[in-house]
């Protein structure tokens, strides 16, 4: 459109005014809040407008470094596909909030405060949609938006801990890890990608939407901890540490 008009139009967004936070975000969490919760929450209060992420960087760091990177990557994916316009500032970190701090804010910003008690409140209100609320996982995803390397190596090592601890060798439910072919081939270099299909992991490059939007996949009861295939698939969210629980279990369930 840009190359017929022979311009661009300035959207909000690309404006220092528009790019300025109408919601301060005050995260006040015990632990280190997993990024797709975290950012379903954002997303579906702050909606159009832009957040400014205060208390973020004591779990993250000051330095966009690869886990800060795959962190972001999951929370902005989360933000956006819960409502939010994608554009986030996270005090002490992201690029403008470190240059420019509060001065990012807009006079008379929001507040909304999240701390463990909020997020669990978030998680609740989801809804499930599988016809039997009760049916035992059929398949689980793991990976949209697609795993870093990072990010496998340590599904890696901690699917292998609690299967020893639990005395077994496989998975209890069929699971596909997606991330990019480049990703993979990284992987295939080491022994995270046997060690994965070892335990009974699929690895693809597939979209895990592409799956779900199969009609014959919504039968499926299927588990997830991406916030965006909950939100517009028929699949259901649990923390990591909830999936990681439930595929290693002999039940192959909470």
């Amino acid at each position: 459109m840009g190359s017929v008009a022979g311009f661009v139009p300035e959207f909000g967004l690309l404006t220092d005014e528009g790019r300025k936070a109408t919601w301060i975000v005050e995260v006040k969490c015990e632990k280190k809040p997993e990024a797709q919760l975290l950012g379903s929450a954002i997303g579906m209060k702050v909606m159009e407008e832009v957040p400014y992420v205060k208390g973020l960087d004591k779990w993250l760091g000051a330095e966009l470094n690869d886990d800060a990177c795959a962190y972001l990557k999951d929370f902005g994916a989360a933000t956006a596909s819960n409502g939010a316009v994608g554009l986030y500032h996270i005090e002490n970190l992201t690029p403008e909030a470190k240059e420019q701090g509060e001065a990012l804010i807009k006079e008379g910003a929001q507040v909304y405060v999240i701390d463990d008690a909020e997020l669990e409140r978030v998680k609740a209100s989801y809804p499930i949609v599988w016809k039997d609320p009760d049916a035992k996982p059929a398949l689980c995803f793991v990976g949209c938006p697609h795993l870093s390397i990072s990010q496998m190596e340590d599904w890696c090592e901690k699917i292998g801990e609690k299967l020893r601890l639990s005395g077994r060798d496989r998975l209890s439910v069929p699971t596909v890890f997606t991330a990019s072919p480049a990703v993979i081939r990284e992987a295939e270099k080491g022994t995270v990608a046997a060690k994965l299909r070892s335990y009974g992991v699929i690895i693809s490059y597939i979209c895990p939407l592409m799956y779900m939007n199969n009609p014959l996949c919504k039968r499926k009861a299927v588990i997830t901890c991406s916030n965006k295939l909950r939100t517009y698939t028929s699949a259901r969210f649990y923390t990591e540490g909830e999936i990681l629980d439930i595929i290693t279990s002999k039940e192959g369930r909470l």
